[in-house]
């Protein structure tokens, strides 16, 4: 396992990291290294810099990937976290992300992105998310959390589920930890997924191909296109691209 450091105040990477360790401890995954180190260092484009890093683990089962991508910019550090499901089954996507500013301030979101549509499936809707309604309600219904307000892209939440937790406006470490308890319950019921989830699978290739258009939605330039445009600014057009296909691409044949 590659060594970590920690720097003083960061906070939001130091959260991500501790959900890919708990993916780690409880779950098969191997991690796919360059030179005993992550899958890519990032650079700033114009100085060179340490801009971050993406690590990228392949899983077992039911599970595709895993994969950690840090990006630091100026004046925010992001963590963006996925374990994507295999693409030919019902396995859902754990998605978490942090956004800090400086000090004490941040944004983040968790979600388990389901793979079959509620209107045909509802029974699915009820295995994947009744055990975490209770983990949902206890960090949306909190006044005080950012996470209680309504989502600030509803574009881009029409491609999550109705169970997101995400704090469109700025909050803090505070805030985070409290409401981290509840993106712990997430995953923690998330990697029990691959045991208990029973749901019969439909047609393989049709769930190859609705993964695909519905990773392509959600990762769409056009969908949320300042972010993207801070990520080309970041670093060079080569490892934007590379950076993307990790993103979208499976790791497992079919």
């Amino acid at each position: 396992m590659l060594a970590r450091v920690m720097e003083t105040g960061a906070f939001g990477l130091r959260f991500v990291s501790e959900l890919v360790a708990g993916c780690l401890a409880a779950y098969p995954f191997d991690e796919q290294t360059v030179d005993g180190g992550p899958r890519l260092m990032l650079s700033h484009r114009d100085t060179g810099a340490d801009a971050g890093f993406l690590r990228l683990w392949s899983g077992h089962g039911v599970i595709d990937r895993m994969i950690h991508l840090r990006l630091r910019g100026d004046p925010a550090d992001t963590q963006l976290m996925f374990v994507f499901g295999r693409s030919d089954s019902v396995m859902p996507h754990f998605h978490a992300q942090t956004v800090q500013f400086g000090e004490d301030a941040c944004i983040y979101n968790a979600d388990l992105i389901p793979r079959l549509d509620p209107v045909d499936h509802p029974d699915y809707y009820a295995s994947v998310f009744a055990p975490i309604t209770k983990a949902y309600w206890q960090a949306t219904q909190t006044a005080g959390n950012a996470c209680a307000s309504a989502p600030g892209n509803p574009a881009i939440a029409a491609y999550l589920s109705p169970y997101s937790i995400g704090a469109s406006r700025p909050t803090d470490q505070a805030e985070l930890e409290r409401v981290g308890k509840q993106i712990r319950l997430y995953l923690d019921h998330y990697l029990e997924l691959p045991r208990t989830l029973a749901y019969p699978t439909p047609d393989h290739e049709l769930l190859i191909a609705r993964d695909q258009r519905h990773l392509g939605c959600f990762f769409s330039e056009e969908l949320d296109q300042r972010a993207w445009k801070g990520v080309r600014r970041l670093v060079s057009d080569p490892v934007y691209s590379e950076i993307r296909t990790h993103l979208m691409t499976p790791l497992a044949a079919h």
